[in-house]
């Protein structure tokens, strides 16, 4: 299935007092980790920002936001418009747990309802995933089937995405009844960064996880050497 991903930048973020795409996180930046998060899943990873400027030094290819300070719904549109595939993948640049593994299985059922609904009227246009009951449109997988009604909403100034959502042919993904990746994984994807305790507790959980990662390490290493141990004094014994 070839696809693009689509990080939406173009937010003032307000709350969190400073552009969240480029906060750090263990020494990467939050567009560098949806960037790297989308790269082994897609074919092209596009930010849409406000005024398409970029960012500098991190290589992500940049458009703009045709109807800018519209909220998400222009970054969706934006970034399906620069979008050369069938679909796009749509994540928030705020998501800091988002994985390739989660993505890939949004992909996998995607790819599969679009078979089962064919291409008639009835067609899938959009698969958002769900959390808890709680939707979530920026981590999700849109057609380029959408971009009229997109366009419609967006010079009308109706912006809310749920709003737009009624008008589109969507399959909600309950993370329960998706295989292959666990739920508290899909809880963690769907977590986003508003505001700076947002911002400091993905650092400490993030923190914590890499530290349970090298205690996991450590005791496999030393379940290893033990085992060695006891294969050479074995091997001494024979």
């Amino acid at each position: 299935m070839n696809v693009t991903g689509i990080i939406v930048a173009g937010g003032r973020s307000s709350r969190m007092g400073q552009d969240k795409a480029l906060l750090e996180i263990q020494g990467a930046t939050m567009l560098e980790r949806v960037a790297d998060a989308l790269a082994p899943v897609t074919e092209r990873v596009i930010v849409v920002t406000r005024d398409g400027q970029g960012y500098g030094s991190i290589s992500v290819e940049n458009v703009p936001d045709v109807y800018p300070g519209k909220g998400p719904l222009s970054g969706i549109h934006a970034g399906l418009s620069a979008s050369r595939t069938e679909w796009g993948i749509v994540i928030a640049c705020d998501m800091p747990f988002v994985q390739p593994k989660v993505l890939h299985v949004l992909l996998a059922v995607t790819e599969k309802w679009a078979k089962l609904q064919g291409t008639t009227e009835t067609a899938l246009q959009a698969v958002i995933s769900s959390v808890d009951g709680r939707i979530h449109p920026l981590l999700a997988v849109y057609h380029q089937s959408v971009l009229p009604s997109a366009e419609e909403c967006l010079r009308s100034g109706r912006l809310r995405l749920t709003d737009w959502l009624d008008k589109l042919n969507v399959r909600y993904a309950k993370v329960e009844d998706l295989p292959g990746v666990s739920e508290d994984i899909w809880h963690k994807a769907a977590f986003n960064m508003n505001n700076p305790q947002d911002y400091q507790l993905a650092i400490e959980q993030l923190k914590h996880s890499v530290q349970q990662n090298t205690q996991a390490m450590q005791t496999m290493q030393t379940v290893r050497d033990a085992q060695s141990v006891k294969n050479l004094k074995e091997i001494r014994e024979d």
